[in-house]
């Protein structure tokens, strides 16, 4: 191209280019805080109505909602911050999405040219900062590798496992201008999922053939691919009972006949008590995590013939050797599976099902105490899900009071359970619940956590009134860290020491943001309290001062 050709190319800044590039993958949210050096991105945001940018009051509830975002859209999401503090204060949120394999893009800026290697204010080497927590990340050296840096993001973070991806940019590099190109996401990565191979699932279909007690072990991998409604017939045409990986409960909704619940710690003892006697463990779309398994036999026996399939090749006897290991979409295995099984016909189910469920929903209401005060987690548990419509999503913090809602929750619907796999991150439940909301606006989102968790993110509820984003969060209220309880009884003789503080009173807190707030000391008054804050219509905290002494266990006993 000569000098006269490229004089009659229209050119657009960098930034310009960039929000184009998030146009073309379908962004329409982003979340984040502005600063010097991304404030051309900022502005191009602020001339794109299509895109909707969520002011938050920290980075890190930036990260967590932006997680919340991408795992209740099932779709990519965006972030964007400044430099240095801006990074450190987003990692935790990144953090959360790698350990997790959420799709969620950090965009931030960086230093300008000359206040680098100088030891100037805000400036730190970001890349090798953000390299362990993320697929991908890389700074934008010129304007001529921003659409470059674009693309790849988004083709890295969306190649399975999926997982976040960092670009960054000075805003000397992002005002400068720039031909723009335009190809489509299908031009540029992969958009249709592989399949898996016809031979391994004839292998897979003699082993299950051959078993005397077979279990499907179900993971989010179903619920991403939005096969659950397959994988439920699936059960139904083979006689084959289905127990969940307890991070995504409502991969295989408990409500299903054919349905275990959750395995593992805090999980159902229907399932709990079946798994080990399964002689097939065939595993669709599953991550093993140490809360489903703890990483060693009992709750899978050793002798047990292990099939895994996931979309991811990579993750496939990460934990367990496995009999056989078969890579693709868990829709193609499923649907290879059922039309195999529609030859024969269903079996009789080595187990019984509903008589195992019953059992351990008696086990569960017997230990409830409706009268006690100070009001009894394992109470507050039973209560959400009583008052949660069936289509309601839950967000559950780490922390003592999320093992309590492990074991009483029951889902009716899959993409109604969300908590941050393998990260466990205290204090994420509300900005993630946010993130949800924005995504679900259709869905009641309640999310629950612990005084301390309240406490790390409280802040975003401005950001939640300012922005009308009616979640309800539930605060388990023991005055201090349930969880270091329960481990220091556990293991350190029951010498407790710095885990008791004192709260403000949560439900007046919110009332002063603007949102609808209650406290609650009496058991009675606890679910009226919640269905309140759903019909405000507003962002609703609802303090539920409980029992510190009932600590949830912190060994699984099968």
């Amino acid at each position: 191209m000569d000098a006269t050709e490229r004089k009659s190319v229209k050119t657009v800044t960098g930034a310009r280019a960039l929000v184009d590039g998030l146009l073309r993958e379908g962004i329409d949210h982003v979340f984040g805080i502005p600063g010097t050096q991304n404030l051309a991105i900022l502005d191009e945001l602020r001339a794109t109505p299509q895109i909707r940018f969520i002011l938050t009051r920290h980075e890190q509830g930036a990260a967590f909602m932006s997680y919340g975002f991408a795992r209740a859209a099932n779709k990519p999401s965006v972030v964007t911050v400044t430099e240095g503090p801006g990074i450190t204060n987003m990692v935790t949120g990144i953090g959360a999405a790698f350990k997790g394999n959420v799709p969620v893009i950090s965009i931030t800026g960086v230093q300008e040219s000359i206040m680098r290697e100088r030891d100037a204010t805000q400036d730190m080497d970001q890349i090798p900062f953000m390299r362990p927590i993320t697929k991908w990340a890389y700074s934008i050296p010129y304007v001529d590798k921003v659409q470059e840096a674009v693309r790849k993001a988004f083709r890295v973070a969306l190649t399975e496992p999926q997982g976040p991806t960092h670009i960054e940019s000075a805003s000397e590099v992002l005002l400068q201008q720039i031909a723009p190109e335009t190809p489509a996401p299908a031009a540029y990565r992969h958009t249709v999922p592989a399949v898996c191979d016809p031979a391994q699932i004839d292998a897979a279909w003699a082993l299950i053939q051959k078993a005397e007690r077979p279990l499907f072990v179900i993971g989010r991998g179903v619920m991403k691919e939005r096969a659950v409604a397959a994988m439920q017939k699936l059960t139904e045409a083979t006689g084959i009972p289905a127990a969940a990986l307890q991070y995504s409960p409502d991969a295989f909704p408990s409500a299903h006949p054919m349905a275990l619940g959750p395995l593992g710690r805090n999980g159902y003892a229907s399932a709990n008590r079946a798994a080990p006697q399964a002689d097939v463990i065939i595993a669709i779309g599953a991550h093993f995590d140490v809360f489903s398994t703890l990483y060693k036999y009992g709750i899978f026996s050793e002798s047990a013939k292990i099939i895994h399939q996931s979309s991811a090749a990579g993750q496939i006897g990460i934990v367990f050797p496995v009999t056989l290991g078969i890579a693709g979409s868990a829709t193609s295995f499923i649907d290879g599976l059922t039309a195999r099984a529609a030859k024969g016909g269903p079996r009789k189910t080595w187990v019984d099902v509903a008589k195992l469920r019953a059992e351990g929903e008696a086990e569960l209401q017997k230990v409830l105490k409706p009268d006690a005060e100070p009001i009894q987690p394992q109470f507050v548990a039973h209560i959400i899900r009583k008052a949660l419509p069936e289509n309601g999503i839950l967000v559950v913090d780490a922390g003592n009071g999320g093992k309590h809602v492990r074991s009483y929750f029951k889902s009716y619907e899959p993409d109604t359970f969300l908590c941050m796999d393998d990260w466990a991150a205290v204090g994420g439940a509300l900005p993630i619940a946010m993130g949800v909301k924005l995504a679900r606006p259709d869905r009641p989102v309640l999310c629950t956590g612990g005084d301390m968790g309240a406490m790390c993110n409280i802040g975003e509820l401005e950001t939640a009134v300012r922005e009308n984003i009616a979640v309800v969060y539930v605060v388990f209220n023991d005055q201090g860290l349930g969880n270091e309880r329960a481990f220091q009884n556990e293991h350190f003789g029951g010498r407790y020491f710095a885990v008791d503080y004192k709260n403000p009173d949560f439900g007046a807190l919110a009332r002063v943001f603007g949102a609808h707030g209650e406290q609650v000391t009496h058991p009675g008054d606890l679910e009226g309290a919640i269905n309140r804050a759903f019909t405000s219509g507003k962002p609703a905290v609802i303090d539920v001062m409980i029992d510190q002494n009932m600590l949830a266990p912190v060994v699984h006993k099968v």
